[in-house]
């Protein structure tokens, strides 16, 4: 098992990667340009994920050394800090959340396939939310405004939007034989489905309307094998217009990454 989780944590970090140099994304930082977000870069989003890196390492030895879930946590606090002090951001603090959850939740789910992973997943954040949260996010905020479920909501559903939604349109098209285009599969069915705290936050519900529209017309690119990257592309020069972002969906499409690196399925089948 602790070989496991340390692999786990490789490849979580490697699902993060893998977002981040995914191009285009509407709104989003990638090799293109960095979306919405003026104050970021592909530069610090790096140094932000090498704290990322350091974090999961720790978190991985602390699960395999059988600490409590309290120390977990801490390490989690200790990563945003250290993320804030050295990349100067908070970009990927939805990322720590959602990416200790699903190591920690591994480590206790037996081994028992991604049924057992969803139900651990649920379980370990009812406890971390048993009580009311001690301060309030941008993403917390939308969901006082909106009746949004936001992260809260998925992580106490045993992350739907990556078991139930993400990982089957990839698998689909990967079944249909489009490898090339199921990640992009992987990303409309996201955006038509998460309900997107940051793009409420930055646009509201028009604009978490138009994350969820532009999803399904992504889909139905994709499945006509239609000219879909020239759509990302013109959607991301709308998105900067209004200042619309997904950083929900962006979190979430890093840990389907993760979590196919870690299966195996990213990778073409021997020949």
């Amino acid at each position: 098992m602790p070989s496991e989780l340390r692999r786990l944590a490789d490849n979580l970090v490697r699902g993060a990667f893998l977002e981040l140099y995914l191009t285009p994304k509407p709104g989003l930082v990638d090799l293109n340009d960095p979306g919405s977000h003026h104050d970021l870069s592909i530069n610090r989003m790096e140094a932000s994920l090498a704290v990322v890196s350091d974090y999961l390492g720790r978190l991985a030895d602390s699960l395999a050394q059988g600490e409590e879930l309290a120390a977990q946590v801490r390490l989690g606090i200790e990563a945003e800090a250290a993320m804030l002090e050295h990349a100067g951001t908070n970009c990927h603090k939805g990322y720590i959340f959602l990416s200790g959850l699903l190591l920690t939740a591994a480590a206790r789910s037996g081994g028992g396939g991604e049924a057992a992973l969803s139900a651990a997943v649920a379980d370990i954040a009812a406890r971390l939310f048993d009580r009311e949260q001690q301060e309030k996010s941008n993403g917390s905020r939308a969901c006082d405004s909106y009746g949004a479920r936001g992260i809260r909501g998925e992580a106490m559903d045993g992350l739907p939007a990556l078991f139930r939604e993400a990982l089957p349109a990839f698998r689909r098209e990967l079944a249909a034989g489009n490898r090339g285009s199921a990640v992009y599969a992987m990303l409309g069915r996201l955006m038509a489905t998460v309900e997107d705290t940051t793009a409420l936050h930055r646009c509201g519900r028009e604009g978490l309307a138009t994350v969820n529209e532009d999803g399904r017309a992504l889909e139905l690119l994709v499945e006509q094998r239609d000219d879909f990257m020239r759509f990302l592309s013109q959607r991301n020069e709308h998105y900067v217009s209004r200042n619309l972002t997904m950083g929900g969906v962006a979190d979430l499409l890093a840990l389907s990454f993760a979590w196919l690196s870690h299966t195996g399925e990213l990778e073409p089948a021997p020949q």
